[in-house]
């Protein structure tokens, strides 16, 4: 599969010499890569890892003989699990954001810490919590990004054995509609979805970078069993895509490891310029830093948290209820035919809470069918910021 995404994905570097700073031409190379392929963003469905949590600030801390930036008041709780589904969806502004956390001082601080020869052992609690805040907040890995590496994960996974025969074809069309269904109740939602079915994975459901998700022959045949339990699998994905899971995952990962940090610094960089959509402008960024993230993601296994697991159940609720589904029904017919042979052995019980956790949180946040959502409409992106000029240079 490492040789598969590689190849899927490296050609782009060499293409890329040879085109047109245009958009339309990246936009051409892109269906060269993989045809018809969807421009989505969407996260890997797995994993308990537990992000690490900012240390407390001190109230008299220093920073290179001035004072230490923190957040204001109020800024840390959009670091605190979204079980209500009640957030937008995150930013693309990174500068308007630092300026919400910490004010001018934590752009300069954030200028001063990608753009110098600062090191990840050279980071101090207080910039561990600021890029923290950044990684779950906004988003800053390019667009074309998400997708190319969506296209990959499509390629490879249709190429790990036999394609659909006619009665997958069926199952997976009901899918579909099911998924077109639920997405509409979904304002603004962030690109579309494609289905793919793995003849190799033993079973379970998934959704990866660019939109793809990915059945499990013995999941899809579940699905058609209990048309009530697929309701909530697929709301339940469909919320790991508008919340932004994968992404915030793999922002999160570069600038909180060493083996991230100086490729973290690079991208979250780019974005603080204002030119996060535009990665066709930019052919020293697409030449040197863009196979360099690939090949970060290649190795990067994705992981949810229980939290954003906890997260997406709660969303998935409130998809259901605006398109008139009942989720308790949904719910119960999930945990009875799905959740016990979601995954291999031992594989369920590692990549989610514990059952009956996720039973509570979900039942607390069903309501009546038809309900209108309590979410806020996701923000549309923002134009790229321009930051705030520096009056003298901030010290280290």
């Amino acid at each position: 599969m490492t040789r598969s995404i590689t190849h899927a994905i490296l050609p782009m570097v060499g293409l890329l010499v040879c085109a047109s700073t245009a958009q339309a031409q990246f936009g051409k190379f892109l269906e060269k890569l993989v045809p018809g392929a969807p421009g989505a963003s969407a996260p890997a469905d797995a994993g308990p890892a537990t992000q690490a949590q900012p240390a407390p600030i001190p109230s008299a801390a220093m920073v290179d003989g001035a004072p230490a930036v923190g957040p204001r008041a109020g800024v840390q709780a959009e670091l605190a699990p979204d079980r209500q589904c009640s957030r937008p969806r995150e930013r693309f502004n990174v500068a308007e954001k630092l300026v919400e956390y910490g004010g001018t001082e934590a752009q300069l601080r954030m200028e001063r810490l990608i753009k110098s020869d600062f090191k990840y052992q050279d980071l101090t609690p207080q910039d561990r919590q600021m890029l923290q805040y950044i990684a779950q907040t906004t988003v800053w890995v390019p667009v074309e990004v998400e997708s190319t590496l969506g296209k990959a994960f499509e390629v490879v996974a249709s190429r790990t054995g036999e394609p659909p025969d006619e009665a997958d074809e069926i199952l997976l069309e009901d899918v579909r509609a099911k998924l077109d269904t639920l997405k509409s109740a979904v304002p603004d939602f962030p690109g579309s979805i494609k289905l793919v079915l793995d003849a190799k994975l033993a079973d379970g459901a998934s959704a990866k970078f660019g939109g793809v998700v990915v059945l499990s022959k013995r999941f899809l045949e579940t699905m058609a069993e209990q048309p009530a339990g697929a309701d909530f699998v697929l709301a339940h994905e469909l919320s790991h895509v508008y919340k932004r899971h994968a992404v915030k995952h793999m922002q999160f990962t570069m600038i909180s490891t060493e083996e991230g940090w100086e490729l973290g610094k690079k991208v979250l960089g780019r974005a603080m310029q204002g030119t996060q959509t535009n990665v066709i402008q930019d052919g020293v960024f697409t030449l040197t830093t863009v196979p360099k993230l690939v090949d970060f993601v290649r190795k990067l296994q994705l992981k949810f948290n229980g939290e954003q697991e906890l997260e997406a159940d709660a969303c998935s609720s409130v998809w259901m209820r605006a398109k008139g589904i009942d989720p308790g029904p949904a719910w119960d017919a999930f945990e009875a035919a799905f959740a016990a042979t979601a995954a291999p052995a031992g594989g369920y019980a590692t990549t989610h809470p514990p059952t009956a956790e996720r039973r509570a949180n979900f039942k607390s946040k069903a309501g009546k069918p038809g309900a209108p959502p309590k979410t806020a409409g996701p923000q549309k992106p923002a134009a790229g910021p321009k930051p705030a000029k520096a009056k003298g240079p901030s010290d280290r």
